[in-house]
């Protein structure tokens, strides 16, 4: 039996700008996660595969590129590295200027073909030339050693109905046609199973989320290879979850709002949270004051309000127009009426629930 380790999309030195004061925090997980995936690999595996974006970019900090080197120098079995299009083998690429412990192989040539005798098996791959390649990452990749076991690597996207013309495709019959035992995919973020035909075909999915909307994250896959076929399993190592939740806000206050999201908190988890419904006339609601309120409460938290105030309550019945707050309410709905695009009209919406709500002595929360 031949075991591997397959994972991808680590992309160690991102920035993480959306996470504000705690993208230091989630750099420093993506190493802890990195270590612990380097732990798994020593316990009993024959070959560790990283399918494309180790890196976040061509221009990691020195000491993170160290922190790889003695990180894969620990292990003394073969690990293979393919260049995805975060950290493309281009002019510029870190893998041009730096050097990695002999256990570590980079696959440079096009395609790479790197045979492991000891393990009777070899691993092809075509790295990613460039941010922009159109290419397939499978293209020329077939059964070309005198080995018992044959294993791509493709860094990529999957082609479905629902996915047109997208960057470095992989289409499903080019999974089925190269005839390996099994192709390590990176590129999306999620655990997932694309095999075809007899053609074993997963991506690892990245071990830690690298924003808010990526559910699915978290994994490595083990595979174990021997005459009875291929078998993969999902292996949790990932600290950090995300989710997204829709939150009706229609007949709620915001303590009830605040209640409702607070019902999810984990110190761990990266939630985004989107208010829809028609909000009643008096409850305004401020996302931003909202994140900086809970952000104790969660990993990171991020608010959006598609939501709409109930102006059918709001008529010149309800406020003459010899009253201010009649007048006010008359001028912003000849606003609404004007107004060109969905922004201009979100504005008007919440200046005019804002202003008749002030306007009638009601506190705003």
């Amino acid at each position: 039996m031949v075991r591997i380790l397959h994972t991808s999309d680590v992309q160690l030195g991102a920035p993480f700008h959306f996470l504000g004061s705690k993208g230091t925090r989630h750099r420093q997980q993506l190493r802890d996660t990195f270590q612990r995936i380097v732990d798994r690999a020593a316990e009993g595996f024959d070959l560790m595969l990283i399918a494309g974006d180790l890196f976040n970019d061509n221009r990691p900090h020195q000491g993170t590129v160290d922190f790889v080197a003695t990180q894969l120098g620990r292990l003394d079995i073969p690990v293979c590295i393919l260049p995805g299009n975060h950290d493309c083998y281009d002019e510029t690429s870190v893998y041009r200027k730096e050097r990695f412990p002999g256990n570590v192989i980079v696959f440079t040539a096009q395609p790479h073909v790197q045979e492991f005798a000891q393990l009777d098996l070899a691993v092809y791959g075509n790295p990613i030339l460039s941010k922009q390649s159109r290419a397939s990452p499978l293209r020329g990749l077939s059964r070309t050693r005198g080995v018992r076991w044959h294993v791509a690597m493709a860094h990529g996207n999957l082609v479905r109905p629902d996915i047109v013309d997208p960057p470095r495709p992989i289409r499903p019959e080019e999974i089925s046609a190269c005839a390996m035992d099994y192709v390590a995919m990176g590129d999306w973020h999620a655990f997932a199973d694309y095999s075809q035909g007899d053609v074993k075909a997963f991506y690892s999915g990245a071990p830690e989320p690298t924003a808010v909307d990526q559910e699915g994250t978290g994994y490595v896959a083990t595979v174990e290879i021997d005459e009875n076929g291929v078998r993969v399993c999902p292996q949790r190592v990932g600290t950090v979850s995300t989710q997204q939740i829709l939150l009706d806000v229609s007949r709620r206050s915001v303590r009830q709002i605040t209640e409702e999201i607070l019902g999810h908190a984990d110190p761990s988890l990266m939630l985004k949270c989107t208010f829809l419904g028609l909000v009643e006339l008096g409850v305004v609601l401020h996302p931003d004051d909202l994140q900086k309120e809970l952000a104790s409460d969660f990993y990171y938290i991020e608010c959006r309000d598609e939501s709409h105030p109930q102006l059918a309550t709001i008529s010149t019945d309800d406020f003459p127009e010899e009253l201010v707050v009649g007048k006010f309410a008359l001028l912003m709905q000849a606003r609404l009426e004007e107004a060109d695009d969905d922004s201009e009209r979100r504005h008007a919406e919440q200046a005019l629930q804002l202003g008749v709500a002030l306007l009638q002595g009601r506190r705003v929360l």
